[in-house]
């Protein structure tokens, strides 16, 4: 279920509510200064909106938006091509040579039952070729990136005049797949066709789990996750949250509340944010 958590989380407004009305969101604090904290999702479908009111409403009093990028001032062609850069061979290799016999048949024959081009894979690192695949398989499914929450609220923003902050450049998010192992590179590639048929019933559980504002059922999956991938979780989820605490507390300092989103996953766990403002001594409470 690596590739699931490397969405981010799809998250939907399709399933019933917690018991206690709850959500992925959190009004962070300390003393008379304050931001909310909601989980991200890349991925949705228009028919998933509304989004909880609590959470368009609490964007709705902050004086800004914190994403992980900034979307509203994003090239996504140069973005897109960045992305063609870092990971496509530049030195005769193949995708085909890259990977083991049968894990390349297997893909060859996923790619085309999902309408791939193998021309275009065949030059590329086995990490793009495997986020080609999500992305077909997303596309499938209806899931669409216009959709997603984070566009919503970039959108959002844009309407209501909030200025927005990136706490990452597009390049670095590019470096962190880019810099994978051959190793974790091969376990995603594998993944990704071992669970094709799976895919859309793990999207959805992990939804619901969201969408109660369930952590515990989440943190479960963090560790199943990516306990093979000890590399993965820290350059991924690790040492970004680590980079992240200090421009969020500075945020929190200016004395006007920020509403940031960031991948669920970056919330849950020991080493997520709302643990690490617990440990700082904030006070953290769930919407």
């Amino acid at each position: 279920m690596l590739r699931t958590a490397l969405l981010a989380l799809a998250l939907l407004s399709t399933f019933p509510a917690h018991a206690d009305g709850k959500h992925f969101l959190w009004r962070v604090s300390k003393g008379g200064d304050s931001l909310y904290l909601a989980g991200s999702v890349h991925v949705l479908r228009s028919a998933d909106y509304p989004l909880p009111p609590v959470m368009e409403q609490a964007f709705a009093g902050s004086a800004g938006l914190v994403e992980e990028i900034d979307l509203a001032d994003l090239d996504a062609e140069s973005m897109q091509l960045d992305m063609i850069r870092s990971g496509s061979y530049q030195d005769g290799k193949t995708l085909q040579s890259a990977l083991p016999p049968e894990l390349y048949q297997k893909l060859v024959k996923t790619a085309e039952a999902e309408s791939l081009d193998m021309e275009v894979l065949s030059g590329l690192k086995p990490w793009l070729a495997s986020l080609m695949l999500m992305d077909a398989e997303l596309a499938r499914a209806g899931y669409d990136p216009a959709d997603g929450a984070d566009m919503h609220f970039a959108t959002e923003a844009k309407v209501q005049h909030k200025p927005v902050t990136g706490l990452e450049q597009p390049q670095y998010q590019i470096s962190l797949f880019a810099g994978l192992s051959e190793h974790d590179q091969l376990g995603l590639v594998r993944q990704t066709l071992d669970e094709t048929t799976s895919f859309e019933a793990e999207m959805q559980q992990m939804i619901a789990a969201w969408h109660a504002g369930d952590t515990a059922a989440l943190d479960k999956d963090l560790t199943q996750e990516f306990g093979g991938y000890p590399e993965v979780y820290q350059a991924m989820l690790v040492k970004r949250n680590q980079a992240w605490m200090p421009k969020l507390k500075a945020l929190m300092a200016g004395g006007k509340p920020y509403f940031v989103i960031v991948g669920a996953l970056h919330l849950v766990g020991p080493d997520g944010l709302l643990q690490q403002f617990k440990k700082e001594g904030y006070t953290v409470e769930q919407l």
